[in-house]
């Protein structure tokens, strides 16, 4: 599997949370709702949708995962209800590309630990982001970012 490495500064954030299990269809409600949201608030075009996986299914009860779908957006953007303000985190990730369906996401999850150690990287404390751009949609792809050392 090939990995790049990006280098990301921390970024204000404009955000939808769900909490529940993940994968199901709550999140692809919340996907929805958010883009409509960042079209009509003018930060849907050209710009980057984020998922956030903010809890880890093995451990944390899965009515209690939190999801975040979010834009980057700039300082000064007034952030309109109800989306919610927050920041992510910048530093080295290891990035992903992989086709955006279910069996190529559960996949990834299978084997992530094992090409992260095989290429010699060291994961940190922070939540693995999705990321997808229009043009990686209309393909269906999306990246994976891995927040490493």
């Amino acid at each position: 599997m090939k990995i790049t490495i990006e280098k990301l500064p921390e970024s204000r954030i404009a955000y939808f949370r769900n909490v529940g299990e993940y994968g199901g269809k709550q999140n692809k409600e919340l996907m929805e709702s958010f883009k409509k949201w960042a079209q009509l608030n003018g930060v849907f075009h050209n710009s980057i949708i984020l998922g956030i996986p903010q809890d880890d299914p093995s451990i944390t009860p899965k009515e209690k995962c939190r999801y975040d779908v979010c834009v980057i957006v700039n300082k000064d953007f007034n952030v309109p209800q109800p989306a919610q303000v927050g920041k992510i985190p910048g530093g080295k990730y290891a990035v992903f590309l992989l086709d955006h369906t279910k069996e190529a996401v559960s996949e990834f999850w299978g084997i992530i630990f094992s090409e992260i150690e095989k290429n010699s990287l060291t994961i940190r404390e922070e939540p693995i982001i999705e990321r997808y751009t229009s043009q990686m949609i209309d393909n269906h792809l999306g990246e994976i970012l891995v927040p490493i050392q």
